[in-house]
C-alpha cells in the first residue's frame, strides 16, 4: 500500500473512532491508541514528504497559469473566512431566534477557535520549515522560531485543520439531529475538507505530513466539541444559548427533547 493510501486509511479510522456516540466526557479511553496510530501515520508519511513535494513541483503537475490561478483562489478558504462565517452563523441564529442555527454557529465557532489555538501553539513550538524554504530537507526544525518567522510554521497545516474541524462539526450536528440527508452530505463535507490541504501542497506551503496532521487535529477537535457539548451542555452553551433554555431544565432541539 502506498504512503498516501495508508495515510488516507488512518485518517478514515480516526474519523470513525472519534465520531462515536456522545457521552459526558471529552476524552475517550481509546484516545491513547488513537494518538499512537495518528502519530505513526504522520511519521510514516513524513518519510515520503520530500518525494511527494518533488513530484508536485513537476511541470506536468503544476500545469499552466490557469490551473495555478484556480488553486490560489481555492486556498483562500482558510481560518479567517471560516471563522467569520461561523460567528456570522451564530449571529444570524440569534437574530432569527433559531436555536438550531445558533447552536451550530456556536459549536462551529468554538471548534474553529480551539483548532486554531492548538494548531498555532504546535506550529510555533515545533517550528518546522515550509517546503518552499527548505526544498530538499523536510526535517528542518527550529523550536520557537515560528513565533517570529512565518516560514517556520509548517506543522500542522492550519488550512487542513480548520477545514476538517468545520466538516466534523457539521457532521456531528447532522447526526445529533438525525438528518435524513446525512448519508449523502457527510461524504461531501469530508471530500470538500480535503481541498484546502491539497492546495497547500500544490503551492509548496506544506509537506504532506503537515496536511495529514492538521486534518487529524481538526477532525478530533470538531467532533469532540459537538459530542461533549450536546451530551452535557457546557457552561458556555448555557450562557450563549440561554434564551432557548426553558426554566424546567428541558431544552428542545428540532423535535428532540434533551434533558440536562
Amino acid at each position: 500500500m502506498s504512503a498516501g493510501a495508508s495515510a488516507a486509511a488512518v485518517l478514515a479510522m480516526v474519523l470513525s473512532t472519534i465520531q462515536q456516540a456522545a457521552d459526558s466526557t471529552f476524552w475517550d479511553r481509546g484516545d491513547g491508541r488513537l494518538a499512537i496510530a495518528a502519530t505513526a501515520a504522520v511519521g510514516t508519511l513524513a518519510i515520503f514528504d520530500e518525494r511527494i513535494a518533488r513530484w508536485i513541483r513537476e511541470p506536468s503537475v503544476q500545469g499552466d497559469s490557469g490551473r495555478r490561478d484556480l488553486i490560489e483562489s481555492l486556498t483562500t478558504v482558510n481560518e479567517v473566512p471560516l471563522t467569520l462565517a461561523a460567528v456570522a452563523t451564530y449571529g444570524i441564529g440569534r437574530l432569527a431566534k433559531s436555536h438550531t442555527i445558533t447552536d451550530v454557529g456556536l459549536h462551529l465557532t468554538t471548534s474553529l477557535v480551539a483548532t486554531e489555538v492548538v494548531s498555532e501553539v504546535a506550529r510555533v513550538a515545533i517550528s518546522r520549515m515550509r517546503p518552499r524554504a527548505s526544498e530538499d530537507d523536510a526535517f528542518e526544525f527550529s523550536p520557537g522560531e515560528g513565533l517570529a518567522a512565518f516560514e517556520y510554521r509548517s506543522f500542522p497545516s492550519m488550512h487542513a485543520a480548520v477545514a476538517f474541524a468545520t466538516a466534523s462539526v457539521l457532521t456531528e450536528e447532522l447526526r445529533v439531529r438525525k438528518a435524513r440527508s446525512r448519508r449523502v452530505v457527510i461524504p461531501l463535507l469530508y471530500a470538500a475538507a480535503t481541498i484546502p490541504g491539497f492546495t497547500r501542497l500544490y503551492l509548496d506551503q506544506h509537506w504532506a505530513s503537515d496536511v495529514l496532521a492538521g486534518s487529524i487535529v481538526g477532525a478530533f477537535i470538531g467532533s469532540r466539541v459537538v459530542r461533549y457539548s450536546h451530551a452535557r451542555r457546557t457552561r458556555v452553551d448555557r450562557w450563549l444559548l440561554r434564551p432557548w433554555i426553558a426554566h424546567d431544565g428541558v431544552m428542545p432541539i428540532v423535535g428532540i427533547t434533551l434533558t440536562r
